[in-house]
């Protein structure tokens, strides 16, 4: 890899790494989700500055190429962010059904109060 692609990386790495940080600032992305991202994004710029680094990981780890450990590095990561998602889309799925009948039972209870007031 030239001298030139690497220091673009970088910035292109260091510019990700901001952005979010920034999100972080301005409360636009949780703490957690942001994390694995700057986990990667610290992973990126270790394997943009330390030579070789993917191949003697995807060789060591039993890989034919470095392509093939990245797709199944990205596959796995995918699948963890999707179960992940799926935890909390379920939680607040609940929330909304616990939401919605509590608000049904405090109608009812208007209604009724509305009714011995209009009855009186």
């Amino acid at each position: 890899m030239s001298i030139t692609l690497r220091i673009a990386l970088i910035i292109v790495v260091l510019i990700f790494i901001f952005l979010i940080l920034k999100s972080i600032k301005r409360k636009k992305m949780n703490i957690t989700f942001s994390l694995l991202w700057l986990v990667l994004g610290g992973a990126l710029i270790v394997a943009v500055i330390v030579p070789n680094f993917i191949e003697t990981i995807s060789k060591s780890l039993g890989f034919e190429t470095p392509s093939n450990m990245l797709f199944c590095v990205t596959i796995f990561i995918a699948f963890y962010l999707i179960f992940y998602l799926m935890q909390i889309v379920s939680k607040e799925y609940r929330k909304t059904i616990a939401l919605v009948q509590e608000i049904s039972l405090l109608k009812k209870r208007v209604n009724e109060l509305e009714e011995k007031v209009d009855g009186k």
